[in-house]
């Protein structure tokens, strides 16, 4: 209790008005309850100068540090003793557009759901992540994966300038002009180089009536997996299209595995049927794709935005001959034994996103320092749990689903 009354009292008075610091790290919710990060204290700043207030607080007071957005990081390393700080700068949350909503300004903490409904609103959209609950920029500066990225390039592509505070508590303007190596290094790299406390993002005004794709989730029977893998493989994946799939259960009492895909098409529903036509033909027992406006894409990610419990996700990228038939049978039984298994565990789940990569290999490695530009499709297998006597068994699962993908991944070794 002394030494968070000393951080309190001798930090506190150096931070704006709107910022606090609390011994309740409830304050900041992980979205993993798995190896989280157990800080002292946290900061909830209310301004980019507080940011650097702290890191540089910490620096001189040897005090280990943590930024957190919207906490949805599964990292495992996270180790910040007995007296570390998280610095929360969910605080850091607006957004502004430029006269031809064309440019946004935003917080570096700003919610993906609040950049889509800020969008829509003002008819225009942000090629943004899929799950509303993500700070848009920690998803983005790490490469970036979108449901428009086909036409508009990885996340590190729709950044124009970023505003960084440095380990040693200095702030800076990052732009192809302003300190291009760090323009470079960051796009791809960022959490190795600053924290960044806000930036331009690049928007693409549309009307509302315009603002609409084919999405929605279509089910199958296990029995139809090879073909619909064949059906996916076989998928002439143009820019407006992307495609996940999902292994996960049906709620109680029946915890039936079950198969469901989710196509995405930027146009009507007429002619996304007959882009995904190889797929629908394979017979599901299904359909609920309609016509979605822009503020309603991301629902269908809204049960992955629970917060809490334990997930310790085990994620593979792999090339396109990695939609191998038998690969996914043998991942789909591994899915299927687990959760049948335990039923503690039954909320697990194991989500494939596959995405058309032209106009981010295009656009070029030599542009940003995320080098997988050509990866198209990546995989995440979630045990979902609440007790940690369990972590064991559910690590042990999650390694076997990634060996199992990683063995036809049509990739070099270790190159993701």
């Amino acid at each position: 209790m002394a030494y968070i009354s000393v951080v309190q009292k001798d930090l506190g008075k150096s931070l704006s008005r709107g910022s606090s610091i609390s011994s309740v790290t409830s304050d900041a919710p992980r979205w993993s309850l798995y190896a989280a990060p157990k800080p002292a204290l946290v900061v909830n700043v209310d301004s980019e100068r507080d940011v650097a207030t702290v890191v540089r607080y910490c620096n001189k007071n040897n005090v280990t540090f943590l930024v957190q957005s919207q906490g949805n990081g599964w990292a495992d390393t996270f180790r910040l003793g007995d007296c570390g700080l998280l610095i929360n700068i969910a605080g850091l949350n607006w957004i502004g557009f430029n006269k031809d909503r064309t440019i946004a300004s935003i917080g570096g903490g700003t919610k993906v759901r609040d950049m889509v409904v800020a969008a829509y609103s003002n008819e225009t959209r942000f090629s943004n992540p899929t799950c509303p609950c993500l700070g848009f920029l920690g998803a983005m500066l790490g490469g970036g994966i979108t449901r428009s990225m086909g036409l508009y390039g990885a996340g590190v592509d729709q950044i124009l300038q970023l505003k960084v505070v440095t380990a040693s508590g200095e702030s800076l303007i990052v732009n192809p002009k302003l300190n291009p190596d760090l323009w470079y290094a960051m796009r791809g790299a960022a959490p190795n180089f600053g924290i960044v406390t806000s930036a331009l993002v690049k928007a693409y005004p549309t009307l509302k009536e315009n603002n609409v794709a084919w999405e929605g989730a279509i089910t199958f029977s296990d029995d139809k997996l090879e073909p619909l893998i064949k059906a996916i493989h076989g998928l002439d994946l143009r820019p407006e299209m992307q495609i996940d799939f999902l292994f996960s259960v049906t709620s109680s009492p029946s915890n039936t595995p079950t198969i469901t895909v989710i196509p995405f098409f930027l146009g009507n529903a007429s002619t996304a049927e007959k882009a995904f036509a190889s797929v629908l033909e394979v017979g599901p027992l299904s359909n609920e794709a309609t016509e979605v406006h822009y503020d309603h894409w991301d629902d269908f990610a809204n049960p992955f935005c629970i917060k809490g419990m334990r997930k310790p996700v085990y994620g593979a990228s792999l090339a396109r001959q990695a939609l191998n038939p038998a690969t996914w049978r043998a991942v789909y039984n591994e899915f299927k034994t687990f959760v049948m298994k335990y039923p503690q565990a039954a909320g697990s789940s194991i989500l494939a996103e596959y995405y058309p990569v032209q106009k981010a290999i295009t656009i070029g490695e030599a542009t940003s320092s995320y080098p997988f530009r050509d990866v198209p499709i990546h995989v995440v297998a979630i045990p979902l749990y609440k007790d940690s006597s369990f972590d064991r068994e559910a690590n042990a699962w999650g390694a076997r689903v990634r060996d199992l993908l990683r063995s036809t991944d049509g990739l070099e070794v270790n190159s993701t």
